[in-house]
């Protein structure tokens, strides 16, 4: 699976606590980048049972210019839990905190030991990208899973298996 060239389309569906999720690959687009969507819903969506990858666009206001790899909404359509997998822009990661301090924030990286660094480097980041500092009244912090992720969390027939204590290191951002 992780040996898909970028440019080649490819589209999985796949399977996390009775719920499907169905992911396409677009070329130029990393195997690993969709599978950093599919393991993070999967670990969130015992918390987040609406949780969705990949959500339609149009089907998405959430107040923001981005757009989710991963999110899971209120009733009301607010989003309580917001994912980014790979790499992100510090001046992205401060809009999404400014615009939405009550939801849940995570990054997510591939095979990434030690979050420490990397997050002491990107507050500092972000707190020059973001003029103002915001209080925040929900998580945000960052992941990383573990480079044989596809071996060890997804089975042969979809089935991805995952949870906290096989996650690489987990740093809150807010600390």
């Amino acid at each position: 699976l992780l040996l898909a060239p970028k440019q080649t389309p490819l589209t999985l569906e796949l399977t996390a606590h009775g719920r499907t999720a169905r992911l396409t690959k677009t070329p130029g687009e990393s195997v690993e980048h969709i599978l950093l969507k599919a393991l993070v819903w999967a670990l969130y969506l015992p918390d987040y049972e609406t949780a969705e990858c990949e959500p339609h666009a149009s089907a998405l206001d959430v107040g923001s210019r981005f757009h989710p790899d991963v999110v899971a909404l209120s009733p009301s359509g607010t989003p309580v839990w917001w994912a980014e997998c790979g790499s992100v822009s510090a001046a992205k990661l401060s809009t999404l905190s400014a615009q939405l301090p009550s939801t849940h924030l995570t990054v997510v990286k591939w095979a990434t030991s030690d979050l420490r660094g990397y997050a002491g480097s990107l507050r500092r980041d972000m707190r020059r990208a973001s003029a103002q500092r915001l209080a925040r009244d929900a998580p945000f912090e960052l992941i990383s899973l573990p480079a044989d992720s596809a071996e060890r969390f997804l089975s042969d027939d979809g089935q991805l298996l995952i949870d906290w204590e096989q996650v690489l290191d987990r740093v809150d951002l807010g600390e």
